[in-house]
């Protein structure tokens, strides 16, 4: 009787553990999060949610796989021992010399002007183990600021808005570059010129190639975008700025996202004009050239236009959540295909391979087939071990194992 009992709880659990794996992590509409690629997940943490309720949200999307969009993303959630606090319009980036750890700053945590615990670094090799935390009280936490890191282990803070020091009534916009060395856990700030603006909600592209960080848009005080026509252009090496003057350039923006590819094209994705979305959502910077390219008109009200991020992986750009005209904030990640200039196309699948494999019917029947199989299997060895268990005992198997004599 135990036997049979211990058999029905090996099939209970199996199902069990199928019903577990089979649990997707669904992520909720929002906006102004940060997304970081290590390798070939994407993390994602924080943002605002449909409520304006800052969170602390912390899952990745899969990318290691095909997947197709008529079925769930591939989203997992991580669990950690040491919980990010609720924020919204932080900074992260990869760092390390496998390109594996993930570094926050800044983000308005309900408190701008309190610069303590506004640095955080994780390891994603040592998951589950959490968040590390940076005591500082030197630099100014802000929000809506450019986060790169470059070659050696540094990490470059530009712009952004906050409160200042404590008391401070007035929102305040910065032009400070500060500098924090991973390798020394050491803090200090680059130069700064007369000419540069004050500005937030801007990107920072790091060019690995010759060591320089190509600042685009943003909002500098009074509200005024910044022009896009001369680009501000800092030389991490030799620790100054230059000036880039581009041909044909774009609708000034900020709150956009820019993403660089292989061939040193800027891919500038949605922003605002004032208050309202830009009239084209997607341009490009040939960085040799430093020729702007205009896509094709505006997106559908589903694209987001400000507070989203955007993940270059191979050919493949993903724009996750944000807010669309329709002034939701998506629960959806968009996939384009990047092609030359500035072509590109949506599509409703990714693929390692960079070909389209959609998923068939047949290909969901075979697959519920191997599952059944899979289950069958486990019960029928399950009852194997039992009969087996049975005659060791000295027990005599059902007479549909062996003939009775």
């Amino acid at each position: 009787m135990n036997n049979l009992n211990n058999l029905i709880f090996g099939i209970i659990f199996f199902q069990i553990i199928i019903n577990i794996n089979c649990q997707q992590y669904v992520p909720v509409g929002k906006f102004f999060h940060t997304a970081t690629l290590v390798e070939t997940k994407i993390y994602f943490l924080g943002g605002k949610n449909n409520d304006s309720i800052s969170t602390n949200d912390f899952f990745f999307l899969d990318i290691s796989k095909s997947f197709n969009k008529t079925e769930a993303l591939p989203f997992k959630n991580v669990t950690l021992d040491l919980i990010m606090p609720k924020h919204y319009g932080a900074g992260t980036t990869v760092f390390g010399k496998s390109k594996n750890s993930i570094f926050f700053f800044g983000g308005d945590m309900g408190v701008l002007q309190d610069k303590n615990s506004s640095v955080y670094t994780l390891d994603t090799t040592k998951l589950p183990s959490g968040w590390q935390e940076i005591i500082q009280d030197t630099v100014d936490r802000r929000r809506l600021l450019s986060v790169t890191a470059d070659n050696n282990n540094k990490i470059f803070l530009f712009g952004g808005g906050g409160g200042g020091n404590f008391g401070d009534t007035k929102y305040i916009r910065y032009n400070t570059m500060n500098i924090f060395n991973i390798s020394t856990q050491d803090w200090y700030v680059g130069t700064i010129e007369n000419t540069l603006i004050k500005r937030e909600g801007h990107t920072g592209t790091f060019l690995s190639d010759t060591g320089e960080i190509i600042y685009i848009g943003g909002r500098s005080d009074n509200g005024l975008l910044i022009d896009m026509t001369n680009l501000d252009v800092y030389d991490t090496i030799n620790d100054k700025w230059v000036q880039w003057s581009t041909r044909n350039p774009p609708e000034q923006r900020c709150l956009h996202t820019a993403v660089l590819t292989n061939d040193n094209r800027i891919i500038l994705f949605g922003g605002v004009n004032g208050l309202t979305p830009v009239k084209n959502y997607y341009v490009v910077l040939n960085v040799k050239t430093l020729e702007w390219y205009h896509g094709n008109g505006s997106l559908s009200t589903r694209a987001p236009y400000r507070g989203h991020t955007a993940t270059l992986y191979n050919d493949y750009m993903f724009i996750a959540f944000g807010q669309g005209t329709d002034q939701q904030f998506s629960d959806d990640v968009l996939i384009y295909i990047i092609g030359d200039y500035a072509n590109f196309t949506e599509v409703n699948y990714y693929n390692v391979i960079n070909k389209i494999v959609p998923k068939s019917p047949n290909n969901i029947i075979i697959g519920s087939i191997i599952s059944s199989i899979i289950a069958i299997g486990f019960i029928g060895f399950i009852i194997f071990k039992y009969n087996i268990l049975k005659l060791k005992m000295g027990k005599r198997p059902p007479a549909f194992i062996i003939n009775i004599p």
